[in-house]
């Protein structure tokens, strides 16, 4: 997304912001409650943890929160970092053996009937879908304000129930807008995935150093790398061709992943670190010279926003990455590129990038992502309508 100059002096005017903020709080408690339906991520799930920071910031300014998790005939558990009285988390009802027309049509009418007496607890709730929804459902409901694509972009075709009766359809990257803006040009919308980004979230106090004679300069990644997203084959060759430097990846991996991290023993300028706590990886980070993003194109993540680009500005460290729709709306903002030679010379070329640079991307980045800014697009974009 990328904000004109006049609007982005609005959101740096801490007045105007304040102002736009109090107006959309306003809206959202005239359609109060909010209700979230997360059909494909239990709340503060892993992949789907930046979501939730909007739930957070609506309560703690006074609006009621309904979260519907996915749905499954067991009773899940949510994990909850943080409680409020507002926010009230349930479950999208199921019924096992789906997979039996009649059962399957009777689960879709009792998820009908559960969302309806959500809306039947304010004037005009306002509803929020996140990820998907059962088509049969989103055709019968009253409404939908809001339809957040998520990182899969293929779950529900543009020209389907759900898109069609959402009022806003909310995508996180260029490619996936690409997709619905043809169907629904008025109503789509980039808004890059609310974040939280402060001390609180990023602690420095954690310990960490660098094993003795490893390198200084170090290239990595931190965060989950999976081997069918993430460049394995070429995160050896760049470990490979650059054995004056340091490689690093820090999080959880497959099968694969485990099997290539016990083959890269042999080179003594990588090192794996097994996941860390969010709030304990900031001294992690402060190791890095370079945040390598070496995407592979996996259908599952094209619609996705990289939030480790935010994560590594916030500790002051350039990025480059592989060209795949999920790095699509970075284009021109770092240096991408698909074939190793290139990326490499970019790479080490990125990692000396002045410091004031990277700075005024994270100034940018950070008011983008925020999750006050996402309501105020949101509310703003709704009442327009």
């Amino acid at each position: 997304m990328e904000l004109s100059n006049r609007e982005m002096s609005h959101f740096n005017d801490s007045n105007q912001f304040d102002r736009r903020f109090k107006e959309a709080i306003k809206y959202f408690k005239s359609r109060s409650p909010v209700v979230f339906v997360s059909q494909h991520y239990k709340f503060w799930e892993a992949h789907g943890f930046v979501q939730q920071s909007l739930a957070k910031t609506l309560t703690d300014e006074g609006v009621p929160v309904v979260w519907f998790d996915g749905a499954d005939w067991r009773r899940g558990q949510s994990v909850q970092y943080w409680r409020s009285p507002l926010l009230k988390i349930t479950q999208l009802p199921a019924l096992p053996l789906r997979r039996f027309s009649i059962l399957d049509s009777l689960n879709s009418r009792f998820q009908l009937n559960a969302l309806k007496r959500s809306l039947a607890k304010g004037v005009k709730p306002f509803l929020w879908v996140q990820s998907g929804l059962d088509e049969r459902v989103a055709r019968k409901l009253p409404y939908i304000d809001v339809f957040s694509v998520f990182d899969d972009p293929y779950i529900h075709a543009p020209d389907g129930e759900l898109s069609g009766k959402s009022s806003l359809i909310v995508l996180q990257n260029d490619f996936a807008k690409n997709i619905f803006s043809k169907q629904h040009p008025d109503k789509t919308v980039v808004l890059y995935p609310p974040m939280d980004i402060s001390q609180t979230s990023f602690s420095q106090t954690n310990n960490f150093r660098l094993p003795e004679g490893f390198p200084n300069k170090v290239m990595g990644y931190i965060g989950s790398f999976f081997s069918r997203g993430f460049d394995l084959v070429m995160f050896e060759d760049f470990m490979r061709s650059l054995p004056d430097w340091g490689f690093l990846l820090c999080g959880r991996t497959d099968e694969l992943g485990l099997t290539k991290i016990s083959r890269w023993t042999k080179y003594k300028n990588f090192l794996y670190l097994p996941w860390i706590p969010r709030y304990q990886v900031g001294a992690v980070w402060q190791t890095l010279s370079l945040n390598l993003m070496l995407y592979r194109p996996d259908p599952t993540s094209h619609g996705a926003f990289p939030v480790k680009f935010l994560e590594a500005l916030y500790h002051g460290v350039p990025s480059v990455s592989t060209a795949v729709p999920k790095t699509s709306s970075l284009e021109k903002i770092i240096p991408q590129s698909s074939f190793a030679r290139e990326l490499k010379n970019l790479a080490v070329q990125q990692a000396s990038r002045p410091s004031e640079a990277l700075n005024n991307l994270f100034d940018r980045f950070e008011i983008e992502m925020n999750p006050k800014f996402h309501l105020i697009k949101v509310s703003e974009n709704i009442r327009d309508k």
